[in-house]
């Protein structure tokens, strides 16, 4: 019989690929990850690993074996959580990912909120670029994600929580005289702050609004944080593009200035993403229904 340790070992080394870092991780000694690699070999009858000094990469075997070792935990912690729900106790632990820029600027205190009404219920929370997070989620390190619907992986169920807009945000300074009529030709003439070089709410925002995407626009500012963003445009350093929802709960909400509705245009569309197998798990449909009443706020 495979025994439970033999497959925490396994799990363990599936994320470090190093012997004495999963046994940091365990709480272990290196030796008894490296017996329990043995045994485990032993009794299953093939490569798990293969070996380069102290570091193990997981053969194809490897990570199938682990990824059922991992949903087999998983459905223990499933199954206490379950007999917890019914004694009307939401408990365990509860892993979210997200890109950066949504999880700071709007998930990362909605999940505040979930905590305080649910003080038993350990979250996670993980912010990441795209490859990285959807990774984690294809190997079941994270139960839920919140990201553009574009993102998801065509192996999720999804369900959608909200349509995301972004506005034109300038100076409140008689050297940006920008009004509804202003077209992209003179908005192109002004210094604009970027979230990345290549900034892409920027160049949708464009094509939505004016049927056009420029070529070859410089930034004067590159900052991955719209909150930043804005203090950089309250200081007069230049134009940005950024989500409405943002914008109304910053604090220079009423130091910057926006044309209105006529400059707001859809971005995309954010979908909360699920394992299909975690379709009755209660603490996802308990964090989804809390998430899609938020969202009906913006």
């Amino acid at each position: 019989m495979i025994e439970s340790s033999m497959l925490q070992v396994l799990i363990a080394l599936s994320h470090n690929e190093n012997i004495s870092k999963a046994a940091q991780e365990l709480n272990v000694t290196q030796s008894a990850v490296s017996q329990a690699l043995k045994n485990l070999e032993a009794k299953v009858g093939f490569p798990i690993v293969t070996r380069q000094g102290k570091s193990v990469t997981l053969t194809e075997n490897g990570m199938r074996l682990a990824r059922v070792a991992k949903q087999y935990f998983k459905r223990i912690d499933e199954t206490i959580e379950q007999i917890h729900l019914e004694n009307h106790e939401i408990k365990g632990k509860l892993h979210v990912g997200s890109l950066y820029g949504l999880g700071k600027t709007w998930l990362s205190s909605r999940m505040l909120d979930f905590l305080s009404a649910y003080p038993q219920l350990e979250v996670r929370l993980s912010m990441d670029f795209p490859e990285a997070i959807i990774k984690k989620f294809e190997q079941h390190e994270i139960d839920c994600l919140i990201i553009p619907e574009y993102l998801v992986p065509a192996f999720a169920d999804k369900k959608e929580l909200h349509d995301e807009y972004t506005t034109l945000v300038f100076p409140d300074s008689d050297k940006f005289p920008i009004t509804a009529k202003t077209d992209l030709k003179e908005i192109l003439t002004y210094p604009f702050i970027f979230y990345d070089n290549n900034d892409p709410t920027f160049y949708r925002w464009c094509r939505e609004k004016f049927g056009v995407v420029p070529r070859n626009i410089k930034p004067r500012l590159v900052v991955n944080s719209f909150g930043q963003m804005l203090q950089a445009v309250n200081e007069g350093l230049g134009l940005a593009i950024v989500p409405t929802h943002v914008l109304k709960r910053s604090h220079t909400r009423s130091k910057v200035k926006t044309v209105g509705k006529e400059f707001e245009v859809f971005n995309n569309k954010v979908s909360f993403a699920f394992h299909a197998d975690d379709a009755d798990n209660y603490k996802i449909k308990e964090l989804y229904k809390f998430l899609l009443e938020v969202a009906r706020e913006l």
